[in-house]
């Protein structure tokens, strides 16, 4: 799994997409992406640019941790199923299951036994990933259950 900490970085800087965009020449989608830790690659040129410019290493731009969280949801009427597991190279290590409720349009999941379950893998996040990966659940979540996630 990797992280892009760009949105980290910037932030640390007191630097806007737009001022990093106009001091660099990168596009603004590019660094978007990379903010959103949506892209799907990144160029090398565009690495060293950023690298050069905020003067830092790729290794202070990018977190990386040596396993993936995929996650599968299933929803059947008022309850939500999450199937997830922990991938190393493709491979599934553990898996845990949790369940939520769904109340109007809004689903209660309790993620924190998600961390628990994984909790020797969670622990070698950095808060920022952590936050990442949580957000992404939320996001993957709401998509796939089309309703609003609330994490308990």
């Amino acid at each position: 799994m990797i992280f892009n900490r760009l949105k980290m970085l910037l932030s640390e800087r007191e630097l806007s997409i737009t001022q990093v965009a106009k001091d660099t020449g990168l596009s603004r989608t590019t660094l978007t992406y990379m903010i959103q830790n949506n892209s799907k690659g990144i160029q090398l040129a565009t690495l060293n640019q950023l690298c050069q410019y905020l003067h830092v290493q790729p290794k202070d731009l990018l977190e990386y941790y040596p396993f993936d969280l995929h996650c599968e949801f299933n929803r059947d009427q008022d309850k939500v199923t999450v199937a997830a597991a922990i991938l190393e190279n493709g491979q599934v290590i553990q898996s845990a299951q949790i369940s939520g409720k769904i109340t109007n349009i809004t689903c209660r999941i309790a993620y924190s036994d998600l961390e628990l379950h994984f909790a020797n893998y969670f622990s070698q996040l950095s808060v920022f990933a952590k936050t990442l990966m949580k957000n992404d659940f939320v996001a993957l979540a709401g998509k796939e259950l089309g309703c609003s996630i609330e994490l308990r």
